[in-house]
């Protein structure tokens, strides 16, 4: 449900605002206010800037292999330990922050002394030491590059000239050429280059033959990455100490995140605005008073012009949901959080769209494994409940029918590739139960509005002719005719109500009716439910039909056939999980949400121990 919240404005004395952050941040329920032109503290710039560079200081320790196991535990630290930062944590960082420059500088210079060496390649066969590669005088030198397909074209125009040219190695620009010209011939080598577009090459400033040179900057990279490895060895040593860096770098995110905000402010007073719960007033209230009793605190109502934040809260089995709501929008404050009826549709979706009992165990076992190992929070841990909660889902369905790794046994109720068309009513049953409970929420919001003629006559409208259809069809009698008859009658004559003219209205209200098609479409949509839980199913079959094939060619086939087994149902496992929740979120996006949606919600986040290496117990 969505929770209410208030406006808070706080007025407290500037010398208390260290200590009244610290305590909000403990308590966790106040989303302070950051828009407009309010800015942060003095130091917040210099807080972050040191937070980014402890960042860097982690990647870095983790691209040189100081990185922790998948399996290890955040660290658990009491709040006032948190809270006292000691110089050891700073001092690491320090200490890897320069080694990692001098690391990065040594790689940088080894990669430029290679790169050196390497536009060097084309001239090693080049007798002449790179230092004589110049004019003299009574010669001239050019060094340079020219196309393959003009080198002929070239050594044609330069035959009855006074210069020679030696053709070397291949470059990108062409080949490498050396034209030494008398000066007498300068002006036409000058002019013939040109013309067949040479290309000046810059060479490194370096003594000896090209060859030698090359040798020499290779060495010097070597050595610049000799060095780097030392370092290297001395940061990974340094890396025994990675939590307390890691330790550091959520103390420093903590106080980034108190002064994100100053709020504004006097010469010796501040007040600062912000978001809480309407059931946590008194709680933030007290929270302050342990703090200073020189304060002035207010809650108010949001104003009609202004957009409070999104305050989700269920119970254990609807929270998960929320996720699926997070990656869509939040809904809109003021209106209606759908994840209570939201919740058993996407449950039985997922179940029936991966629908295979066995599947559904190993998902449930591996889930509560990586669960209990990993202990995801906030988005990933919902996420990850969803799931848990679809594999529990997906062994119901599946033992309904009687799927269990791709073999039938003992359907407790029918076989759906037995019988399709029982399987696409379920869906479409199913399907309709969906869409109704979304005009439901549209009727409620719009009565909640006090446009109850609106809920009437463009919602309740649309339930009175299809009532009428279904009656029609399952009870003898012309009241399913006269139902539908009055359903579509109220659409054409008031779906149009807001058009000027009868004529328009009408027309308007024909327009309208012809909707119904789009309420059609989205019940056929739910036949993607049949068509995924197929598709595990065939697939499963397919992959138990080549095992069975593999295990007649004797030992090697067997191994193959267990191979085959094992890749081929955990790849269907993990294609149609990923399909199954894609699809459930789909249906709830598209043919539920756009029934009554309003999206548009920002997210409620509080001032808060937000960590990411350690869980601070208060």
């Amino acid at each position: 449900m969505l929770v209410p919240v208030k406006k808070l404005t706080l007025y407290a004395l500037k010398e208390d605002r260290d200590a009244i952050l610290l305590a909000l941040q403990k308590d966790g329920n106040v989303m302070l206010l950051q828009e407009g032109d309010k800015k942060p503290l003095n130091g917040a710039e210099a807080v972050t800037e040191e937070k980014e560079r402890t960042a860097e200081v982690i990647r870095f320790l983790n691209r040189n292999g100081v990185s922790d196991s998948l399996l290890k535990p955040r660290a658990q630290l009491p709040y006032q330990q948190f809270l006292e930062t000691g110089h050891d944590g700073k001092k690491v960082t320090t200490e890897l922050d320069q080694l990692s420059n001098k690391i990065s500088s040594l790689q940088n210079e080894a990669i430029g002394l290679r790169a050196q060496a390497e536009t060097l390649a084309p001239w090693e066969a080049l007798d002449i030491p790179l230092e004589d590669l110049k004019d003299t005088a009574e010669t001239s030198c050019f060094v340079g590059y020219v196309p393959v397909e003009q080198l002929d074209a070239l050594q044609k125009d330069m035959a009855g000239l006074l210069a020679e040219s030696t053709i070397l190695g291949d470059a990108q620009e062409g080949k490498a050429v050396v034209v030494v010209a008398y000066d007498s011939a300068t002006e036409k080598v000058k002019h013939f280059l040109k013309e067949h577009d040479f290309t000046e090459a810059i060479l490194p400033k370096k003594k000896g033959l090209p060859k030698e040179a090359a040798a020499a900057f290779n060495a010097e990279a070597a050595a610049r990455d000799k060095e780097a490895e030392e370092l290297i060895a001395k940061a990974k040593a340094l890396g025994a100490d990675k939590d307390k860096v890691e330790l550091y770098y959520d103390q420093l995110a903590t106080k980034a995140d108190r002064m994100a905000i100053s709020g504004e402010e006097t010469v010796k007073a501040f007040y600062m605005e912000g978001w809480v719960r309407h059931d946590k007033t008194a709680a933030v209230e007290k929270t302050i008073a342990a703090v200073t009793d020189a304060y002035q605190l207010e809650f108010s109502d949001p104003k009609p012009d202004e957009i409070p934040p999104t305050v989700l809260e269920n119970n254990p089995l609807v929270s998960p949901y929320e996720s699926v709501i997070d990656l869509y929008s939040k809904p809109k404050a003021g209106s209606i959080d759908p994840d209570f009826v939201m919740a058993p549709f996407h449950f039985i979706f997922f179940g029936m769209m991966l629908s295979d009992a066995g599947y559904g165990v190993v998902l449930t076992i591996l889930l509560l494994i990586a669960l209990k190992l990993f202990k995801p929070k906030d988005f990933s841990g919902k996420l990850a409940m969803v799931i848990l909660f679809g594999s529990v889902s997906t062994v119901i369905w599946g033992a309904l029918f009687g799927g269990w790794f791709g073999l039938e046994w003992h359907p407790l109720w029918f076989v759906p590739l037995n019988e399709p068309l029982k399987m696409l009513i379920l869906c479409y049953v199913l399907g309709a139960l969906h869409i109704l409970c979304g005009m439901g929420f549209k009727i409620y919001l719009l009565v909640r509005e006090g446009d109850v003629a609106g809920a009437f006559f463009d919602q309740v409208s649309w339930l009175i002719m299809f009532a009428g259809f279904l009656c029609m069809a399952f009870v003898p009698g012309p009241i399913g005719k006269y139902l539908a008859i009055a359903g579509a009658g109220i659409i054409v004559l008031f779906g149009g109500r807001a058009k000027k003219g009868i004529i328009s209205r009408l027309l308007s209200g024909l327009f309208t009716l012809y909707s119904i098609s789009g309420y059609l479409s989205d019940i056929l949509s739910y036949s993607r439910i049949f068509a995924l839980g197929l598709a595990t199913g065939v697939i499963a079959m397919v992959i138990n039909t080549i095992a069975k094939l593999l295990m007649t060619f004797g030992p090697v086939g067997m191994v193959a056939a267990v191979i085959v087994v094992f890749a081929g149902h955990s790849f269907n496992i993990v294609i149609n999980v990923l399909g199954a929740f894609v699809h459930s979120s789909r249906l709830q996006y598209i043919e539920f949400f756009g029934k009554f949606y309003e999206s548009g919600g920002r997210t409620f986040l509080p001032l808060a121990l937000r960590t990411k290496y350690t869980d601070v117990t208060k």
